[in-house]
């Protein structure tokens, strides 16, 4: 049942406890549904081994009295026939309100027409409708590989999709409302009923309406003691469950927290910014300006002054690198056709004037939320371009990029930390029914033994290419009994989802107590990431995608993004709390490790 009543601040209509679905992966008619996840047999032990459980009759016994204890053994054997279900509405990736470090900048190409920022913006408003519209209607064509068709449910959480505090549970909140526009400029915050886009509301009027709303903050900036809330959605999930549940309670703040649900997206103006080019513009649009941000939004578009722009996804939102990419990169090429005439028309009929939000905003809550944003915040150069080590540089060895780049990253980290590394990398799921992306350690003794050949004193090109042949295969063994099956582990989550009050705390308690025993006699060995690797699908569209700016408070030395073009491969670093040495150098040395490996390449080539 859809509510509505007019709030304390005049003008804004709220559509309570109304949800379009609680589905995190919406089914859509027209779309071709994929087959469910294969599962491990519950009486495969090996199946343990991913855990990080040893072999052996003491840990296989123990591991089943657990199970049995907990109701998960019962609980697996009942999973196939609830499995599309489960995976459809358990969140599984937890709280996620630390947009900083899980979200992704996606740089925008340039738009080739001498648009002023807020005409740039309305094009951007046009497309993003316009894409949703034909991702509700299954008119997007669908995601396939190789000819299979993919999920697709994600596309949708582009789209009126925000991570809330409700009370005091975060959670992830989906709006059926397709007219109204959360706008941000200077720290302040504006909702804007767009009408529709799709067929009724004019280009004019969309310029006319931000270019009213960039005026009206400019007329009345933030004073020395008013405060943005934009900067609480930098904080942790700690901090912003605390200043959300507390906020709440005052009446400004429940309104304009609860209207600000219901909007399609999230528009950022930031025009006293001009990058000069992709690599600012990223760092800008993800760590330059928190107070101009609103990261619960799963879809954030950044203008600036100069009209560039860019994109922030929200990943724990389940809008996936792949995802991200396509969605965005949608939303810029529709944005090119979309007609900006010159001069523009004055608009016919206004839209109805943009409400300002009310806030009373604690302070103590904005300085923590600094605080954590300053903990995971750099300010070294993060965005790199490799040239002449593209697809074509790996083609003309007949070498495969992703495996290859995956091998130089190990040799390169391996000099700078003087010991073997634990490469972890994205892998999509999407060929399965309500999945997403897994993570999945990549490196294996065959890698290890071509990086101790090659980094020994006598090498022989010929027995090199061997040993990477080798490498590389055991990369794409890996990748693929990855992919072949939903790992236990995250069965093991999926399990936890379901469990309520005591019975979760009796799981909770029974698998704690079974890693300390197995622990204590040796027989658990969980390997630490050392690095994260992400390589999203690319688009022309978007030249740089990744977290510039960020420090990785969950790998041990260092994350990037990395996308291999045809002449280029272009990498965002983000380097752990730990790591101390300049960005500069992992790419210096993943460069020599890739000249290394092309030169070696080249010589077991020759007759």
């Amino acid at each position: 049942m859809l509510t509505c009543y007019c709030s304390a601040q005049e003008g804004i209509i709220l559509t309570r406890d109304y949800e379009r679905t609680h589905d995190i992966y919406e089914h859509i008619p027209g779309y071709v549904t994929p087959p469910s996840v294969p599962l491990p047999d519950p009486d495969d032990r090996r199946a343990l081994e991913s855990l990080g459980v040893k072999p052996g009759r003491f840990s296989y016994t123990l591991a089943d009295i657990a199970t049995r204890l907990m109701g998960f053994k019962s609980f697996q054997r009942d999973l196939p026939a609830h499995i599309d279900d489960l995976l459809r509405t358990k969140n599984l990736r937890g709280p996620g309100l630390f947009a900083p470090v899980i979200a992704a900048t996606l740089v925008m190409a340039d738009d080739p027409r001498p648009l002023e920022p807020v005409e740039r913006a309305a094009t951007l408003l046009f497309a993003a409708r316009h894409l949703r519209d034909d991702i509700m209607t299954a008119r997007l064509s669908q995601d396939e590989l190789r000819g299979q068709p993919l999920e697709m449910g994600q596309y949708p959480n582009l789209f009126g999709t925000s991570l809330i505090v409700d009370g005091t549970t975060p959670r992830i909140f989906k709006t059926d409302r397709v007219t109204q526009i959360t706008v941000a400029v200077g720290g302040r915050f504006f909702l804007l009923d767009v009408g529709d886009l799709s067929r009724e509301t004019t280009l004019a009027q969309v310029v006319a309406a931000l270019r009213a709303i960039v005026a009206q903050a400019q007329a009345h900036p933030l004073a020395d003691d008013e405060l943005s809330p934009g900067i609480l959605t930098s904080g942790t999930a700690k901090t912003q469950v605390r200043a959300f549940s507390r906020m709440q309670q005052l009446e400004p703040n429940r309104v304009s927290l609860e209207a600000m649900r219901h909007s399609l997206l999230t528009l950022c103006l930031d025009l006293d910014s001009k990058p000069v080019d992709d690599a600012e513009a990223g760092y800008l649009s993800h760590t330059g300006n928190p107070d101009n941000r609103w990261h619960n939004s799963s879809l954030q578009l950044v203008v600036f002054g100069n009209a560039k722009a860019t994109a922030i996804c929200n990943f724990n939102a389940y809008v996936d690198g792949n995802t991200m990419m396509r969605g965005v990169a949608e939303i810029q090429r529709r944005a090119l056709d979309v007609a900006v005439p010159h001069p523009l028309p004055a608009a016919e009929k206004p839209l109805t004037p943009a409400k300002a939000l009310s806030w009373n905003v604690p302070p103590e809550a904005v300085a923590q939320a600094r605080k954590d944003l300053e903990w995971v915040r750099g300010d070294a150069d993060a965005t790199f371009l490799l040239p002449g080590f593209g697809k074509t540089f790996f083609a003309q060895r007949e070498l495969p990029p992703v495996p290859t780049f995956i091998v130089a990253l190990a040799m390169a980290t391996r000099k700078l930390v003087q010991r073997p590394v634990h490469i972890a990398q994205f892998l999509s799921m999407t060929k399965y029914c309500c999945m997403g992306v897994l993570t999945e350690i990549v490196t294996t003794p065959e890698m290890n033994q071509f990086i101790d050949y090659v980094l020994g004193d006598e090498v022989e090109a010929d027995v090199a290419m061997r040993l990477l042949a080798d490498a590389n295969e055991s990369q794409k063994q890996v990748v693929r009994a990855k992919r072949s099956y939903f790992p236990l582990r995250n069965i093991l989550s999926l399990f936890m989802s379901t469990q309520k009050g005591f019975g979760r705390a009796w799981s909770m308690g029974v698998l704690a107590l079974t890693v300390g025993i197995l622990r204590l006699f040796g027989r658990y060995e969980q390997k630490d990431v050392d690095v994260i690797a992400s390589h999203p699908a690319i688009y022309p569209e978007i030249p740089v995608v990744g977290r510039p700016g960020i420090r990785l408070p969950y790998a041990r030395e260092f994350g990037l993004h990395y996308q291999i073009w045809d002449d280029h491969t272009t990498i965002v670093m983000m380097p752990s709390l730990k790591w101390s040495l300049p960005n500069q150098e992992i790419i210096l040395a993943l460069q020599e490790s890739l000249e290394r490996i092309g030169a070696l390449s080249d010589l077991a080539a020759k007759p």
